[in-house]
């Protein structure tokens, strides 16, 4: 799973999330002050739009939010930026959006259930579970189905897929894990502020995720 990169405007610009609150900004500006040791040198804020600057390698580069945009990562410079400017927002912003997806999930039990029996009667090749609350689990040689990935958010849905191609399996297993880590982000949201809008919204990612049409209101 790749992150979407816009160069119509006539620079590079990386999209993190095209579609989340101030929090995610916060968690992803914290990622890049932590895990990458970068340091914001100037910081705007407006009522709707964030722009924080930050120095990668030698290239001086915006985290940027906007209520309706999402986060995206572009150069200070803009239309002067250069190539080197350019190359560094899609470095920097590939490593963060896929530092975003795989932050909170870890092997399920330290790894004891790898090489077990799953579910799907398989061989579990691949077993890890979210801080949060959810669980994806990669079986192989389930009979005549050659990969079948049960995923489930604890207390909210439990769905099975099925591939035939190991690259494929773990390509689903990343959108899947894209998908969860997005109805997460909503219950950040506090019980008054999860309208009817904000239960549309959890009722599109859920049906995203796996491809039913009606989902149960989490407590």
């Amino acid at each position: 799973m790749k992150p979407q990169i816009n160069t119509t405007a006539g620079w590079t610009e990386l999209v993190i999330d095209d579609d989340c609150e101030f929090d995610k900004f916060y968690r992803t500006a914290k990622l890049l002050k932590t895990e990458f040791k970068l340091r914001f040198i100037s910081k705007i804020d407006d009522y709707d739009t964030l722009y924080w600057d930050f120095k990668y390698k030698t290239n001086k580069l915006v985290l940027h939010y906007n209520i309706y945009l999402g986060i995206s990562i572009f150069p200070l410079a803009l239309k002067k930026a250069t190539e080197s400017d350019n190359a560094s927002v899609i470095e920097i912003g590939t490593l963060l959006f896929q530092k975003l997806i795989d932050i909170d999930w870890t092997n399920f039990d330290s790894g004891k259930t790898i090489g077990t029996t799953g579910s799907e009667n398989g061989k579990i090749i691949s077993d890890i579970e979210s801080a949060n609350g959810a669980r994806i689990t990669l079986e192989k040689e389930c009979g005549n189905i050659p990969f079948a990935i049960t995923l489930g958010i604890y207390g909210l849905m439990f769905h099975t897929h099925y591939e035939s191609d190991f690259e494929k399996a773990n390509e689903y297993i990343m959108q899947t894990k894209f998908k969860i880590n997005k109805i997460f982000d909503l219950y950040d949201a506090p019980v008054e502020r999860r309208t009817d809008y904000w239960q549309t919204k959890l009722d599109k990612k859920m049906n995203d995720l796996c491809e039913i049409t009606e989902t149960p209101t989490k407590e």
